[in-house]
């Protein structure tokens, strides 16, 4: 990483919380990147297991940024990113190990248009790198959100960069610019979705978000969320729905609400099969509370809003029933 005292280019940002045994890993791989005019802050949300003891130790470069308590990914990203000196912002898991390349690839990709408003990377499993897990996300005209190119082989450099609707948090890099025009992540959202409802925004004040394939990261899965566990299901169930209430345009509430509406229900069995019914229950019973604060940000938003109910319709997928029917069969396809 960078030593010099100007202003790096790029901040990258590490939300931890009880990761000390991902740590390691993670950020030695950002010491082997090509390009070096970044600076790393790692926010510890809390942790109880010395990670931020062992990061003031061993990556005494690290801006360290210790918070009393576990305030959430969306709350983590949004205090690094009070402290980021950078042009662009660089979110990336603590259970990642990035390629070589990785903030290259994504450092020409954002600059190549003014109007990109995020680059996200090819994240591939990192117990199987020969399989995608997410490039780019995918919004459906149910609300419904669905990891691009899951489970496809990787084929090397044989992908170009393309439009997509979502920037997958996991590993992307945002224009600071365009954060400080709309705003960054959701703090109520806590953790789950809030990549999705930044996306949705910034695709309604106009901008477009790439996927750049050559900025590859290896993830462990699910090592630090557990998948299909209260807490997951709880803040997913909730949050899905907030992001649909919030930035869909009104003639698409009403003409997509039914697809929502089906899609919940169809979410409704699934998880009373697995036992997480009462998790599923919770998130909706908290979403009705939310309701009149929602319905506010929705106002301010649609209010704002540069692109046309059409141009946000053409950038929905329309086959959603399929995919979503294909999740009783693999838990990885969506990503929350």
């Amino acid at each position: 990483m960078r030593t010099e005292l100007a202003d790096p280019r790029i901040s990258v940002i590490i939300v931890n919380w009880n990761g000390l045994s991902l740590l390691e890993e993670c950020l030695r791989s950002l010491e082997g990147q090509t390009f070096r005019d970044f600076e790393i802050i790692l926010v510890d949300n809390g942790s109880s297991d010395g990670s931020a003891e062992w990061v003031r130790r061993n990556y005494p470069e690290v801006r360290l940024l210790e918070l009393e308590s576990n305030t959430g990914f969306s709350a983590g990203n949004n205090a690094g990113l009070k402290i980021a000196k950078g042009e662009f912002i660089a979110l990336l898991n603590n259970d990642t190990k990035t390629d070589p390349g990785w903030l290259e690839a994504l450092d020409s990709c954002i600059r190549s248009d003014p109007n990109i408003a995020a680059c996200d990377s090819m994240i591939l499993y990192y117990d199987q790198p020969h399989l995608i897990w997410s490039s780019g996300g995918s919004y459906t005209v149910a609300g419904s959100v669905f990891a691009r190119l899951n489970r496809e082989p990787n084929m090397g450099s044989e992908r170009t960069p393309v439009d997509v609707f979502i920037a997958v948090a996991c590993a992307a890099l945002y224009r600071k610019k365009v954060i400080d025009e709309i705003g960054f992540f959701d703090e109520d959202f806590f953790n789950g979705y809030e990549d999705v409802d930044w996306s949705f925004r910034a695709h309604l004040f106009g901008y477009r978000i790439v996927n750049e394939p050559r900025a590859r990261v290896y993830h462990k899965v699910s090592s630090t969320q557990v998948h299909n566990s209260p807490e997951f299901v709880y803040n997913g169930q909730r949050n899905v729905s907030a992001v649909f209430i919030k930035n869909m345009p009104p003639p698409l509430h009403f003409k997509y609400g039914p697809f929502h509406l089906a899609y919940t229900l169809g979410s409704c069995l699934y998880f009373a099969r697995t036992g997480q019914l009462r998790a599923f229950l919770r998130a909706k019973k908290d979403l009705v509370r939310m309701l009149p604060v929602l319905w506010q940000k929705r106002k301010s938003i649609q209010s704002k809003r540069l692109l046309g109910s059409r141009e946000v319709d053409r950038l929905l997928g329309k086959r959603w029933l399929g995919v979503k029917a294909r999740k009783f069969g693999n838990k990885d396809h969506e990503l929350s």
